[in-house]
């Protein structure tokens, strides 16, 4: 998983944005519920615990959302959990709905909730899955840099190895996590399904895609 930065003063390049995007701050557990089919009792727990929705709407249709944490968050995947450091900002759970994907719309809204959040926070932090392979463009298109990468060490543990001179050091003080010792592994969906902390595939066999579920490693 790349973990990746961006300042609130970092220049961007120019997005295009499409036909009849707009971005609006959600702040009713309800509307959230119904657009994520989750229950309202957690999107509840999720604003009381200080995290901020934005809906990403083409015309008057919804077509992705995203999520802000202020004060804590989860890496539920990784089960590890971690503080916002005051003046800093977690983006997380982004979803395009389907009919809406390969239009641009996630680095806009990506560019959006920044800057909004900018009036308060100066650094923004967002992470993704390697097997997550849609988000690294839209990452990058929004002005984000990649730091370092986070997956399982060999133990088994989440760990940090370095991409940029010093951006684990940076990571490691937001995720409260350690430089890993060797490698790490390349697909966090391998690792949860009991292939091994230390699996790794030959070029070309894990085809693990994280919005196509159906998609694993060859045999």
């Amino acid at each position: 998983m790349p973990i990746a930065a961006r300042h609130r003063d970092d220049p961007i390049p120019p997005l295009r944005t499409p036909e009849g995007f707009w971005v609006r701050e959600e702040t009713t557990a309800a509307t959230m519920a119904a657009l994520q089919g989750r229950p309202e009792g957690e999107i509840a727990r999720r604003f009381a615990d200080g995290h901020r929705a934005y809906v990403a709407w083409l015309h008057e249709t919804p077509a992705a959302w995203g999520w802000v944490a202020t004060r804590t968050a989860e890496i539920g995947e990784l089960g590890t959990g971690f503080r916002i450091p005051t003046g800093e900002r977690y983006l997380w759970n982004f979803v395009t709905l389907p009919a809406h994907r390969g239009l641009g719309i996630y680095p806009c809204l990506v560019d959006a909730i920044v800057r909004v959040e900018s009036r308060q926070a100066a650094r923004f932090w967002i992470a993704y899955a390697p097997e997550n392979h849609a988000s690294g463009p839209g990452v990058r298109k929004a002005g984000f840099v990649t730091l370092a990468e986070l997956s399982f060490d060999a133990g088994g543990l989440p760990a940090l190895q370095p991409i940029l001179a010093g951006g684990d050091i940076l990571a490691m003080r937001l995720l409260g996590l350690s430089r890993a010792a060797g490698d790490l592994s390349p697909c966090w969906r391998c690792v949860r399904a009991g292939r091994g902390a230390t699996m790794t595939c030959r070029d070309g066999a894990c085809r693990c895609d994280y919005q196509r579920p159906q998609m694993g490693c060859a045999a």
